[in-house]
């Protein structure tokens, strides 16, 4: 088969348009949610250096490799500091990578092919919110995509595949993510060659794959000991393998499935469709190049579904890997030159859902505008009036996919994530205490909280360096010392000793509602 060349240009400006997107406003954003406890770990890795693990209060954490850590560091370095720009950066980096990668696969086919499937995947919503964070994942997706770019192109040129470059790449997905860095792109590699039906390839990847990960696992192990000891040992095994298997309110096998028709909009639900209309041509023997490509994807796609379907741990974001196959899959609706009854009607129904989408827009603006008034609110209903008329003008469908690929961008940039950051904001609120506990000479304790969560989310927003104390009862705690608890924890304390107690302010840390109170009363007394 003659392959298509991919276009410098295209590459270039799809790696450095995406990286804008995936940077854009970041410098000054607040650190909230789940990534909190990546930027504890690199608050500590900048602060005292370079470490095999992670760290949280100086001790090492089992569940993750300090790669992705080591990278954030060299970014914060590389900059001249540590914030959420330079958090992010390394992801928002990996996440162009994966686009540009998408895009190679496709344009393998077809340019156009390419083109849309790079779109498509900015047009998925876990994927774009995943490269404007710190994601481990993300890093994940982009090595299966360049293994399944270089074992596609391998096979449409009759050459053999480097299995040293991909031993290589399987080496660094390890290094970040563990073993689900392995068991991922290992997956979408074997079934790739299961279902050209070569047997030898198959089995040469699956025994290399395997090995491989026994051997970075022994690896992984071996430094956990010398780090710290066989007790640490025996976490890391427990966090990063046997803890996923355990089945301790795991979600039930068709939590994937379901979850991601809003997680992955808007490009799982029109796979759906779309394999509606192709799945009987994909089970025939022979396939044309393009229903050749369409099989692999939907190979990707499932092996990935399925097989994460069997641990009992299961979160969303661990499953960023199907993100480029959902995209090469809806790029391929919209190259088709003649399709069938039932693709010619999808194609023009989502067609002509892209020409009234700056409409759509504008429709949930002035919802947003009568509940929660959004910021640049006026600005942004300008931009889609004016990329309406546009749309209209123009009567291109490839406007129309643009147009709307870039409302959906700006609206999740500049409406979602601030109503996300509003909801689950904590810098302020830390940063009142901080600077009141310094002028008070006043040590810090959580009340019956844990190490994670809350606490972290407390941390990562305080300027300096200060480790809490944990207590379980009020009376461990000196007269002077600040005290925060959640409003829950706090009201069930009994009232005689909430009556010696004296509340200092209320607030949210994230989600959670707490109270900061002292054993003796403040001075001046202070409550907001």
């Amino acid at each position: 088969m003659k392959l298509n060349h991919f276009s410098i240009t295209d590459t270039t400006l799809i790696f450095l348009g995406s990286l804008f997107f995936f940077t854009f406003g970041l410098q000054h954003a607040e650190i909230i949610g789940f990534e909190s406890r990546f930027y504890v770990f690199s608050l500590e890795m900048y602060r005292h250096g370079v470490t095999w693990f992670p760290t949280t209060y100086k001790t090492p954490y089992p569940d993750y490799l300090g790669t992705s850590t080591f990278l954030i560091y060299l970014a914060a370095k590389g900059l001249g500091g540590l914030n959420k720009l330079t958090a992010v950066l390394p992801s928002a980096i990996a996440g162009s990578i994966t686009l540009v990668a998408t895009y190679l696969i496709g344009a393998l086919q077809k340019r156009a092919l390419g083109l849309y499937a790079a779109g498509f995947l900015l047009f998925t919503l876990a994927f774009l919110s995943a490269a404007r964070t710190i994601s481990l994942d993300i890093f994940v997706t982009a090595f299966t995509t360049l293994i399944f770019y270089i074992a596609y192109r391998a096979k449409l040129q009759q050459q053999k595949i480097p299995l040293i470059l991909i031993l290589l790449l399987l080496t660094a997905s390890f290094s970040i993510r563990g073993p689900l860095g392995i068991v991922i792109p290992a997956g979408v590699l074997s079934l790739f060659y299961l279902l050209y039906q070569n047997i030898k390839y198959f089995f040469v990847i699956a025994i290399s794959c395997l090995g491989l990960l026994l051997i970075e696992t022994g690896v992984l192990l071996l430094i956990a000991a010398h780090v710290e000891d066989k007790s640490f040992m025996h976490a890391v095994l427990h966090m990063q393998v046997i803890g996923r298997l355990q089945t301790n309110q795991t979600p039930p096998w068709y939590f994937y499935f379901l979850e991601n028709i809003g997680a992955y909009a808007i490009t799982y639900p029109l796979c759906i469709l779309i394999l509606l209309g192709t799945g009987r041509e994909l089970l025939k023997f022979k396939l044309s190049p393009d229903l050749k490509l369409l099989q692999l994807l939907f190979g990707w796609l499932l092996v990935i579904l399925i097989g994460l379907s069997i641990p009992a741990d299961k979160k969303v974001r661990y499953i960023l890997s199907i993100a480029p196959a959902l995209a090469l899959i809806c790029g391929y609706l919209c190259v088709l030159t003649n399709p069938s009854v039932y693709l010619f009607w999808l194609q023009k129904i989502f067609y002509a859902i892209c020409r009234i989408f700056p409409l759509i827009g504008l429709a949930a603006l002035t919802i947003l505008h009568f509940r929660c008034a959004a910021s640049n609110e006026w600005t942004l209903a300008a931009l889609f009036v004016t990329l309406q008329v546009a749309v209209l003008l123009l009567r291109s469908k490839h406007t129309a996919f643009a147009s709307a690929l870039f409302i959906f961008i700006l609206s999740f940039i500049l409406i979602v994530e601030p109503i996300n950051i509003k909801a689950n904001q904590a810098s302020s609120f830390v940063q009142k205490i901080e600077k009141l506990r310094k002028l008070k000479k006043a040590k810090l304790f959580f009340y019956q909280e844990g190490r994670d969560g809350l606490v972290i989310k407390y941390l990562a927003n305080m300027s300096s360096e200060d480790y809490p104390l944990f207590i379980d009862t009020v009376e461990n705690a000196p007269s002077n010392a600040f005290i925060i608890a959640t409003e829950e924890h706090f009201e069930a304390l009994p009232k005689n000793k909430r009556a010696d107690l004296y509340p200092i302010a209320r607030g949210k840390i994230g989600h959670d509602k707490v109270i900061v109170f002292s054993k003796t009363v403040p001075r001046p007394k202070v409550l907001f």
